[in-house]
């Protein structure tokens, strides 16, 4: 207690704050964010390789597929299908020539998924494609400069494993910039009955604008274990923790936990 009371008095201010917000960065990577510079670094390596392989999935869903990173090394480091939707077209036309190799596996959609079947604006960035976005809230981000737009269809995940038949599946991964929530509302149905054994979220500073947390993800997962990746790892976590629902970049795994 009196450590932490001169610690708190002392670099608070001045020069030792500076030194204060280089350690606390360095924290919070160490506890899982802010980690974006490759998916070693973000623990996307690590869950894949070691966690999804070792359960020999057969179906993955990657939503936000965007150039195909995600779904190369899903495809790469697994024997599972994929089906992968990219709303945008330059991104898509990246994302089939990048997973060429693996077009026996590999179903491409060039869609959105949101709440409804209807056709919504994408807002983008042609210099930073990766920032796509349905939202419109994320322009709010200093570092989000989506200026331009394009009308796209947009499904729901419930129509959509309902037209296929999907019975089962092991994991959805969401990259969506912002629409987190309208993919979870249309996506009911199949996360009550299909009940896939992973679904993953990138949690960042976009929820801030769209006034979500973690937890508020956490309870649309009921029977869902919470998960946290950090560099070369995972650990877990209790959605309800403040220090769990920071918005900075971070993936987290919601695991079925029968």
């Amino acid at each position: 207690m009196i450590i932490s009371r001169i610690y708190s008095n002392l670099f608070s201010r001045g020069v030792l704050a500076k030194i204060n917000n280089f350690i606390l960065t360095l924290s919070l990577r160490a506890r899982g964010y802010d980690n974006h510079l490759n998916s070693k670094d973000s623990g996307e390596s690590f869950f894949i390789k070691k966690i999804l392989a070792s359960t020999n999935p057969k179906l993955c869903i990657d939503i936000g597929a965007n150039i195909g990173l995600y779904t190369s090394e899903l495809l790469k480091n697994t024997n599972c299908n994929v089906i992968c939707f990219e709303p945008l077209p330059i991104a898509f036309e990246s994302l089939i020539q990048n997973t060429k190799k693996y077009s026996a596996r590999i179903s491409l959609e060039n869609k959105g998924i949101g709440k409804s079947l209807e056709n919504l604006a994408i807002h983008y960035d042609p210099k930073a494609h990766p920032h796509a976005s349905f939202s419109e809230d994320i322009k709010k981000i200093k570092y989000v400069s989506n200026k331009e737009n394009l009308i796209v269809p947009v499904i729901t995940l419930d129509s959509y494993c309902i037209e296929k038949n999907i019975k089962e599946i092991d994991l959805i991964k969401i990259d969506v910039e912002g629409f987190e929530t309208e993919v979870f509302e249309g996506a009911i149905k199949t996360f009550e009955n299909i009940r896939p054994k992973f679904i993953q979220i990138e949690f960042n500073s976009h929820q801030i604008f769209r006034n979500k947390s973690l937890n508020f993800f956490a309870e649309k997962l009921q029977g869902y274990d919470v998960y946290q990746l950090i560099p070369n790892g995972w650990i877990k976590r209790d959605p309800t923790d403040p220090l769990v629902n920071i918005y900075l970049f971070s993936n987290f795994i919601f695991v079925r936990n029968s």
